[in-house]
């Protein structure tokens, strides 16, 4: 059996915003990574002027290349114990690599370490995201809520769930 790919995560900076974007548009489509580019700019920028946005992204790197990002985001408004992943994504040419479960596992033991006791997802039914679900379904993620036709296409808003500590 093959050894895990071992995963180091390092903040990510403003500078790797338009690489990170690319690894976005490259493994799911162009419009996630354009949403994606709104929210890590907007989080920056709030960074600047000294405000908490309530998300964290973090990258890794090979060969100086971004290969993979993930982020967490918490919602100041809402309780504690709960985090979001946010951009979850691994170049295509490390996909299938053991590199995504990689990158899912070092997050959530951050997400524990960081005193979260439950991890979700926001995520669309919609072709452009089967992938992701069966994935998230693999690592013991199962749907915990559903927003009708949330995408301007029709397509629900999907959540999963999972508990990560006691």
């Amino acid at each position: 059996m093959e050894e895990p790919l071992q995963i180091s995560l390092e903040l990510m900076r403003e500078t790797d915003i338009e690489e990170a974007v690319e690894v976005i548009s490259d493994s799911m489509d162009e419009n996630e990574g354009n949403w994606a580019r709104q929210t890590m700019e907007l989080c920056f920028a709030c960074s600047k002027y000294g405000i908490d946005s309530g998300r964290e992204y973090y990258v890794w790197r090979h060969d100086r290349q971004i290969c993979g990002l993930v982020g967490l985001h918490r919602n100041v408004w809402g309780p504690e114990e709960n985090v979001w992943l946010s951009w979850f994504a691994v170049r295509p040419d490390y996909q299938r690599m053991g590199a995504s479960s990689s990158l899912m596992d070092t997050i959530q033991e951050q997400a524990i370490k960081a005193g979260y006791k439950k991890l979700f997802i926001e995520t669309y039914e919609h072709p452009t995201f089967e992938k992701a679900h069966t994935f998230y379904r693999a690592k013991g993620f199962r749907q915990v809520g559903r927003v009708e036709n949330y995408l301007s296409d029709g397509s629900a808003m999907l959540v999963f769930g999972m508990q990560i500590a006691e």
